[in-house]
């Protein structure tokens, strides 16, 4: 009886890792175009998005400013001006909003994150944080449905290395990858 329970654990563990992985894909995918030169962008202002998902942007960021439109890894990607700040919003192809990105400011960043950071990673200093905004179910490991969740990409480096580290909506700060 022990084995088939442990069995059973093993899994649901087996399910929540692919889940974790798949979701990780997902927003190393957003991740890697939003640190990404323009000239790896495909923007098109003759790119055909649906009406609907032109719909959902416009009722979601009313006062938007220079919007252009690109297709990332399936999703559509409205580029974008907001109250003199540039974004990027991610929407699926039925029009249902995925997250929003933009660049922020170091002390942008909560408090007790950037004391992590900085007692964590002493010998590096910041150099771009990406502050990614999620409210799907769909990455349900990233988000609880309904909800809008925060999360922050910041970028350190220091003589010898380049490396990137997430930091949570609980500000639990890890790793994510070196440059």
């Amino acid at each position: 009886m022990l084995l088939k329970v442990d069995v059973c654990c093993e899994i649901k563990s087996h399910e929540k890792m692919k889940k974790t992985i798949v979701s990780a894909l997902f927003v190393l995918a957003l991740i890697v175009n939003g640190f990404a030169t323009d000239k790896n962008k495909f923007v098109s202002k003759e790119l055909k998005v649906a009406s609907t998902v032109q719909n959902s942007f416009k009722a979601r960021y009313k006062n938007a400013q220079d919007v252009q439109w690109s297709e990332v890894d399936g999703y559509y990607k409205a580029s974008f001006t907001l109250d003199g700040l540039k974004k990027a919003a991610y929407f699926d192809r039925t029009g249902k909003y995925v997250a929003t990105s933009d660049y922020i400011k170091a002390d942008a960043l909560p408090t007790s994150s950037v004391v992590q950071l900085k007692n964590n990673y002493k010998d590096y200093r910041i150099d771009q944080v990406l502050r990614y905004e999620v409210e799907s179910s769909d990455v349900n490991v990233l988000s609880d449905e309904g909800s809008v969740k925060t999360y922050y990409f910041v970028s350190l480096s220091n003589t010898e290395k380049h490396i990137a580290v997430k930091v949570s909506p609980d500000n639990a700060i890890s790793y994510y990858k070196s440059f």
